[in-house]
């Protein structure tokens, strides 16, 4: 399959494979799941306070009395008597009547006057007993006595204003109004508090499984395969370091003693693997990744002491010219080296500690970046060739610069290194893009940092890779956690 062929099939898997995960949902859970308590508290608290903000309290004094209509005058001893009755019909008549009295503006005007108020301080409303002149008249506002007051107008006004729609009424009052106690509109919001907590869990849910999409991350040999279309040559643990009362040596290298066994049996397996990846005449190897962090530089140093044997001469190459760091890895002073070969473009020293060799480019401050170039370097490692059975370059991240291209442009292989569950694919796609455009052979990848779903990570202290990366371009000014 050519370079073409497999760009374009990693490009089809990497857009198929965008998801969210359960696992990722449940990581967003645990990390953000105290934020659906906030919202939900939150939401709940601004609703409370909003309705006690426009909550005004009303009073309602009500009275149920009889209308009765005038019959007819009789004389009795030369005196006029008149007598009040009702009907079906009549009752019929008050009920469809006694509201537009009631609103009538001749009441409420007569009303406004008795009280000494310019317009209407309480409401009228009057519910009628279907068959019956039985009515129940409420006056509702703000200050208890003054619906009381107007209440009690209302009533004695209403048979002067009556009259002129339907006759002579006679008002019997069944029920007394008294001066209301208590509110009649209690402030009752558990229904809209109780869905504005809805609401919160709901928005809060939304960031979760946002922070889930986002988290589209490599976890797994199977991801490697699936969403990458490449092989994982090797996978290796995250290192974790016990506490100690004394100073020890926390170098992540396979020679050192405090290392676990697990993570040196994991670079023994890469190193069969990479053996098994490469022919006779591939001997420069570089090593990349997508990002700043992901430790590249442990992965290939480690592949390098790894292939340390007698009969094997193995060259490191520090070709992280921004940023170099195999050096501390290592643990040795560039200064204090003695270099068996020095040029005008490097300098090489036998690290007898590890039994491989050494080399850094000898290019100033001023001519790193004017003469380095895949011309250039490819000189130099064909001038190698020769002398060494494996030359494997630390080169930086193809993600953000272009310094790796070049190196790639002069190599035979190259591997990637993917840092787990942190960089998102989107991220390490551009990067595989980047160095697929330099038609280098890939091999594969190499997952770092796996960490175990029951390692006790209290116990210790986990030496982690730091996500600053000095480069000048502003890469390097803000620390910066990818996949988060």
């Amino acid at each position: 399959m050519n370079q073409t062929e497999n760009k374009n099939r990693i490009s089809n898997k990497f857009s198929d494979g965008i998801q969210i995960l359960p696992e990722d949902v449940f990581r967003g859970v645990k990390k953000f799941g105290w934020l659906c308590v906030v919202l939900a508290l939150l939401f709940s608290a601004v609703v409370f306070a909003d309705g006690s903000r426009r909550y005004v309290p009303r009073y309602t004094a009500e009275a149920t009395f009889t209308v009765s209509t005038q019959n007819s005058s009789s004389f009795i001893g030369g005196v006029s008597v008149y007598s009040f009755y009702y009907d079906a019909a009549i009752a019929n008549q008050l009920t469809e009547t006694f509201p537009l009295i009631l609103n009538s503006n001749l009441l409420q005007d007569a009303v406004c006057e008795d009280l000494g108020f310019t317009r209407m301080p309480a409401s009228l409303s009057a519910k009628a007993v279907e068959g019956t002149n039985m009515f129940t008249l409420s006056a509702t506002g703000t200050d208890p006595q003054i619906a009381y007051d107007v209440l009690l107008s209302a009533m004695e006004n209403y048979p002067d204003v009556a009259k002129y729609a339907i006759g002579n009424v006679k008002i019997t009052i069944i029920t007394s109004p008294t001066v209301p106690t208590e509110p009649s509109n209690t402030l009752n919001q558990m229904d809209k508090i109780l869905t504005a907590a809805c609401v919160g869990v709901g928005v809060g849910c939304v960031l979760i499984f946002f922070y889930a999409y986002q988290r589209s991350t490599i976890k797994s040999k199977r991801d490697i395969k699936s969403r990458l279309g490449y092989d994982a040559v090797g996978t290796l643990p995250r290192v974790f370091f016990k506490k100690h009362t004394r100073k020890i040596d926390q170098s992540i290298l396979c020679t050192n003693p405090k290392i676990d066994g697990a993570f040196v049996e994991s670079v023994r397996v890469f190193k069969n693997v990479f053996k098994n990846s490469l022919k006779s005449d591939k001997k420069v190897i570089i090593g990349t990744s997508t990002a700043p962090g992901e430790g590249k530089t442990t992965v290939i140093t480690n592949l390098a002491l790894s292939l340390a044997e007698p009969e094997k001469k193995v060259l490191l190459v520090d070709g992280d010219l921004r940023n170099p760091s195999v050096a501390a890895l290592l643990g040795i002073n560039i200064e204090n080296l003695e270099y068996e070969v020095v040029t005008d473009k490097y300098k090489i020293a036998y690290l007898e500690k590890y039994g491989i060799y050494f080399m850094l480019f000898n290019a100033g401050n001023d001519k790193r970046f004017k003469y380095m170039n895949s011309a250039y370097v490819k000189e130099i490692f064909d001038s190698l060739r020769d002398s060494y059975d494996y030359i494997l370059v630390d080169t930086p991240p193809c993600g953000l610069v272009s310094d790796a291209l070049f190196f790639a442009q002069a190599a035979d292989m190259a591997f990637y290194v993917v840092l787990h569950d942190a960089v998102r694919l989107s991220k390490i796609q551009s990067g595989l893009d980047n160095l697929m455009s330099t038609d280098i052979k890939i091999m594969g990848c190499v997952i770092n940092g796996v960490e175990e779903k029951f390692s006790l990570k209290g116990y210790g202290y986990g030496y982690g890779y730091g996500y600053k990366y000095g480069y000048g371009y502003g890469y390097g000014k803000n620390k910066k956690k990818y996949g988060e």
